[in-house]
């Protein structure tokens, strides 16, 4: 979530003296879950609060200002072996766009039994007006319809480590559930929302159960020098569960980091989403945005499927400054059968990197994105993947 992200940054401004009730907690994060703060399970820690302002920019929000906290603790922290947990947390922020935007929320991380079992996810409240360009491949470069969604939700997830690796968390299985309601609180008079057949256009509520399995021998999850992540989840939302929709949905997410030259990296990443069912509009696999397909606006494509792969090259200049280079394909389509090679997009681009902290190789990131009919400017913090 784009609110993990930003307390990431923050949580490490202010680890520089200002936490309040902090003993000797040193951050060394090794979980893609929280993205937030999972201290060194060697090391004693004890439990604090941090928070601070935040602004960033991006095509689909302008510039968005907002604050986020968090609460980090440890679940029996003195353990006969020696070993605490890694720290569990509860972070909570809010902001409000340039473009009338405003989300809320908190996620958690709880760990247990020796980091062998944890208990992750969120809730969020959002309003959030948007453009809409239709379903498929072949959408305008301007949307056909503005609509404004207010929902709010909620996700669950319990995984338990299986195969232990010398670097990540190894191999991690569990289950998941997640629930949504949406209310289209307005869209364009006249519009395709308004008079067309589109799944979802009124709303409803989503809500699913479902498998997953992680796979991380990555080095550091911030900025990642060699290493592979991946997740696979199946979820299925039914109108047993309380759901507005009935469908399955398959996702695929796969990272690998090849060192190449001392300090330079390749970065590459797939990603997969299959549907079968009625999903509504708002929950489709999309291209575009901050972390796929930089250069697109958010949602410019949408549909049932998706396939995206991504190629970074990253390469350190100067101090704390680095480089970036990316090029991007991806497709969405209504099935499988309906991929085609007219149907692929591309975006190209390039960015500059600040290493906001060595010791956790947190980046603060600045793209320019391209595609064949247009371009963004991105303004974040994390790497995209």
């Amino acid at each position: 979530m784009t609110r993990a992200k930003n307390i990431v940054l923050f949580f490490f401004l202010f680890s520089q003296g200002t936490l309040l009730g902090q003993t000797d907690s040193t951050a060394a994060d090794s979980s893609k879950r929280s993205e937030i703060v999972n201290t060194d399970s060697t090391k004693k820690s004890d439990h604090g609060i941090v928070g601070a302002p935040f602004v960033q920019f991006a095509p689909e929000t302008g510039f968005a200002f907002g604050a986020a906290g968090l609460y980090y603790f440890h679940i029996h922290a003195d353990t006969s072996e020696g070993k605490a947990n890694r720290t569990s947390s509860i972070s909570f922020g809010g902001n409000y766009t340039q473009k009338h935007q405003l989300s809320t929320g908190m996620d958690y991380t709880l760990n247990f039994m020796h980091d062998r079992f944890y208990v992750y996810g969120g809730l969020d409240y959002k309003r959030y007006p948007f453009k809409y360009f239709g379903i498929g491949d072949h959408n305008p470069k301007e949307p056909i319809d503005n609509y404004t969604p207010f929902w709010w939700g909620g996700d669950l997830l319990a995984t338990t480590n299986v195969i232990s690796t010398s670097k990540g968390e190894g191999l991690n299985v569990g289950v998941a559930t997640l629930t949504r309601k949406d209310i289209i609180v307005s869209s364009t008079k006249g519009g395709i929302l308004d008079t067309g057949n589109v799944p979802g256009k009124k709303g409803g509520t989503s809500t699913g159960v479902g498998i997953i399995s992680v796979y991380d021998t990555r080095d550091n999850v911030f900025s990642t020098l060699e290493g592979q992540y991946v997740d696979f989840r199946t979820m299925f939302y039914s109108k047993a569960f309380g759901s507005s929709f009935n469908f399955v949905k398959l996702t695929l997410d796969t990272r690998t980091f090849i060192p190449a030259f001392t300090g330079h990296i390749i970065a590459l990443q797939g990603l997969m989403t299959l549907t079968n069912g009625g999903e509504p509009f708002y929950t489709m696999a999309q291209l575009g945005g901050e972390n796929n397909m930089r250069g697109y606006f958010q949602g410019r494509f949408r549909d049932n499927d998706m396939a995206v792969l991504q190629g970074e090259y990253r390469l350190p200049v100067i101090w704390r400054f680095g480089l970036v280079g990316f090029a991007d394909i991806g497709e969405v389509a209504g099935t499988v059968k309906e991929f085609s090679l007219p149907g692929i997009r591309w975006t190209a681009g390039a960015g500059i990197r600040f290493l906001f902290s060595e010791s956790e190789r947190i980046v603060v990131c600045f793209d320019v994105g391209f595609g064949s009919d247009c371009a963004a400017v991105y303004f974040y913090v994390k790497e995209a993947f």
